[in-house]
């Protein structure tokens, strides 16, 4: 009876309450806004788009294999044949998120390392360059560099101009020794980014579940202080709510990640 009073209660809610195929816009329009913030940094690292849908289709494999565990099941989430899930897998297995098949980097990226190793004029870089590139493509890229600070212009006079890569202050080692650690930390920072879209976006738990963002104008030299401000006020109240939760059982208790994101606007 009670399942036939929720089947009636159903049909009579208006069409746009409930899931349906209307439904799949919203979702795409959050699916969207997401990869925004993977295509900014697509973007920052001058990678090509078959790089960048490469590494996407891995990460989805390796997620949905995780949830998954079988590649039927993966095949049937990805609405594709068992087969071309099984590529992937071997893809996947064989290092494809290390090593690419095709080019890793773009023309910008190419024109930096050519930088960094010599100082070189347009004339010289542009020969180095694919027969399908002109000349221009040499200066465009090496503009985009140096308003990158990634690039330095050398004029020696007389009209002789010659560039030279530079390395960025902050420049970050990807073979330090800490680095696989600093990749694990920042797997959970985005593990609870997906659960605040989870329950704020996709389930409206507002109540729950908070997603907001704050700017202040702070001075240059107290960025560091605000920073450790920020950590130890939420570290202080997070020990307060860990104390009033001490002795309760566990139905009682719901455990709540935290985001903390700060950087310069």
């Amino acid at each position: 009876m009670g399942q036939v009073a929720r089947l009636a209660e159903l049909a009579e809610l208006p069409e746009d309450s409930k899931p349906g195929r209307h439904t799949l816009t919203g979702e795409a329009r959050v699916v969207f806004s997401l990869l925004g913030m993977v295509s900014d940094t697509v973007l920052d690292l001058d990678m090509p788009i078959g790089r960048a849908r490469e590494l996407f289709t891995l990460a989805l494999y390796d997620r949905a294999e995780r949830r998954y565990r079988t590649s039927t099941r993966v095949s049937l989430a990805f609405d594709t044949a068992l087969r071309t899930v099984k590529k992937i897998k071997k893809r996947f297995k064989e290092g494809a998120v290390d090593q690419c098949d095709g080019p890793g980097f773009n023309l910008r990226r190419k024109v930096y390392f050519m930088l960094l190793e010599k100082e070189m004029n347009l004339d010289e870089i542009a020969r180095e360059l694919p027969i399908n590139y002109e000349v221009n493509y040499a200066r465009l890229s090496v503009e985009t560099l140096m308003a990158q600070g990634l690039v330095q212009e050398n004029d020696y006079g007389r009209g002789r101009i010659t560039y030279s890569g530079v390395i960025p202050e902050g420049y970050v080692n990807f073979f330090r020794e800490d680095h696989e650690a600093v990749l694990l930390g920042f797997e959970r920072f985005l593990s609870a980014v997906r659960k605040v879209v989870r329950h704020r976006l996709l389930r409206g738990d507002s109540d729950n579940a908070l997603a907001r963002g704050f700017v202040a104008r702070v001075r240059a030299e107290d960025c560091t202080e605000l920073n450790e401000d920020l950590r130890i006020a939420i570290v202080r109240t997070l020990m307060e709510y860990e104390q009033r939760a001490d002795g309760l059982p566990d139905e009682a208790i719901r455990p709540m990640e935290v985001l903390v994101g700060l950087a310069p606007s």
